[in-house]
């Protein structure tokens, strides 16, 4: 059964990742608007607990959060170009912090396998902050969304990395 749901999952992945290629445009406009609502309800809640709370620092706070994820929720609805700014910003954020894991890893990392992993995680974290250089056009953006979900419902269709020793075990039972 699960088997089924990962080739379903995969192939609507698949799917997903095209359209995003395809049209770009509609698709980055259409993901800032989510989030952007999303922030919203985000902001709402927030009002909402700062108000049950029993402590005024923490329901200052609350209402604080709340009226900055509403404000940035109206942003992202009215411009576009405010939600690449974001994804650039995550996106050499996370280059940098890959490439830190990466460093302490290589440094820490016992044996052979450590050192490889930090490697990696250097050489990942480069070229996340090199990719961010270019986060800035839309058209990117949408093809790096987009090939990512490819990659993720190829990797769920065939299996890719999945848990064989389950299969190992539940084949001898």
């Amino acid at each position: 059964m699960t088997e089924s749901k990962n080739v379903l999952i995969g192939i609507i992945s698949i799917i997903l990742g095209l359209i995003v290629i395809i049209f770009p445009l509609i698709s980055v406009f259409t993901l800032s608007h989510i989030a952007g609502v999303g922030l919203i309800f985000l902001g709402i809640w927030f009002i909402i607990q700062s108000f049950k709370s029993e402590s005024l620092s923490i329901g200052t706070v609350n209402l604080i959060i709340s009226i900055f994820s509403i404000m940035l929720g109206l942003i992202f609805i009215a411009d576009i170009k405010t939600f690449q700014l974001f994804i650039f910003l995550a996106v050499y954020l996370v280059g940098f912090l890959l490439a830190l894991a990466g460093i302490s890893s290589l440094l820490s990392g016992e044996g052979v396998k450590g050192k490889v992993i930090g490697a990696i995680g250097i050489i990942v974290g480069i070229l996340f902050v090199i990719m961010g250089a270019f986060m800035g056009n839309t058209f990117v953006s949408a093809a790096l969304i987009g090939g990512f979900l490819i990659l993720a419902g190829i990797m769920e269709v065939f299996d890719l990395f999945g848990d064989n020793e389950n299969a190992e075990i539940s084949d001898k039972n």
